[in-house]
């Protein structure tokens, strides 16, 4: 039996070194039974891939939670900005009673999330105008990701947010296309985004968890030895995938500065300013999804 893997990240990415962990404690664990097969750098978007694996293309597809908000709107409850205090507060929300709740919810559509991986958290690059105030994105065409909470975010800092499909975004960065846009470290690197922007502000401004999302009828074939063996590889490659961003970001940092990147952290730009302002996404999207965020607040 063969479990294929697809994921938009480019080889050695935090995704695809997970996905290699899977995929060895797997293959032993069933004593060579499955064969895993992992396809990285997908020419696809977010919300494609999980088409994909909704439609069995692809047996597990890792992406940003973003991306399935858009299917499964519940899951944009994470993806309000500064919600999560640490990485540890992030983890004990996703591999706890609220995760798994939204974990059924994601059942309804043909889809078992195995577990919360870590795209990680957000920052801003830019061509060329350094970013300290949220004033300064006024009027900046920012990429963001495809959904409706990011795209409020960077309005609200007065920015005109623009969809552009992951594939194609280091080419929009390059032409001009946009001016900058929003990812974690452990994309922003391994992408060389540094090699089309010259300014990184660590706004840290989303944590962004990731899922590791499998066709649920592929799934549900699987007798129960082989569900648990699935299960158990899925959170030991989590716990790697989340420990791999965690001990590569520094260095993801230093590459960055090595490119002639400038770096904002959060002493250097009014960071309060951009917590204060986010506020107003609370009040405009929050409704639907208050209780989420209140429990993770209360955790």
């Amino acid at each position: 039996m063969q479990i294929t893997i697809g994921h938009l990240n480019p080889p050695g990415s935090a995704y695809d070194q997970g996905a290699k962990v899977f995929k060895q404690i797997l293959e032993r664990m069933t004593d060579g039974q499955i064969k895993v097969r992992i396809i990285s750098g997908l020419n696809l978007s977010g919300i494609e891939l999980i088409r994909a694996v909704q439609t069995g293309e692809y047996d597990i597809g890792i992406t940003s939670s973003s991306s399935l908000g858009n299917l499964v709107p519940i899951v944009n409850a994470f993806d309000f900005p500064y919600l999560f205090r640490s990485h540890e507060h992030a983890y004990r929300v996703l591999d706890g009673e609220i995760g798994d709740f939204v974990n059924e919810e994601i059942d309804l559509v043909g889809l078992k999330n195995l577990a919360w991986w870590e795209n990680g958290y957000l920052h801003i690059t830019t061509a060329e105008t350094p970013i300290i105030e949220p004033e300064n994105l006024r009027g900046l065409k920012i990429r963001t990701m495809d959904n409706q909470i990011h795209r409020t975010l960077f309005h609200v800092w007065g920015a005109n947010p623009v969809s552009v499909p992951y594939p194609q975004l280091y080419e929009a960065l390059r032409n001009g296309t946009v001016d900058g846009q929003e990812n974690s470290l452990g994309n922003i690197v391994p992408n060389r985004f540094y090699e089309v922007q010259r300014e990184l502000t660590l706004t840290g401004h989303i944590y962004n968890p990731a899922l590791f999302v499998m066709n649920k009828g592929k799934y549900d074939h699987f007798s129960l030895d082989i569900k648990i063996k699935i299960s158990d590889a899925s959170r030991i490659a989590r716990d790697f995938e989340r420990d791999f961003l965690r001990r590569n970001n520094p260095i993801y940092l230093q590459i960055a500065h090595q490119n002639e990147m400038h770096i904002l952290t959060e002493t250097d730009i009014d960071f309060p300013a951009f917590v204060r302002t986010s506020k107003k996404v609370y009040t405009q999207l929050g409704e639907p999804y208050k209780s989420i965020p209140r429990k993770i607040r209360a955790l």
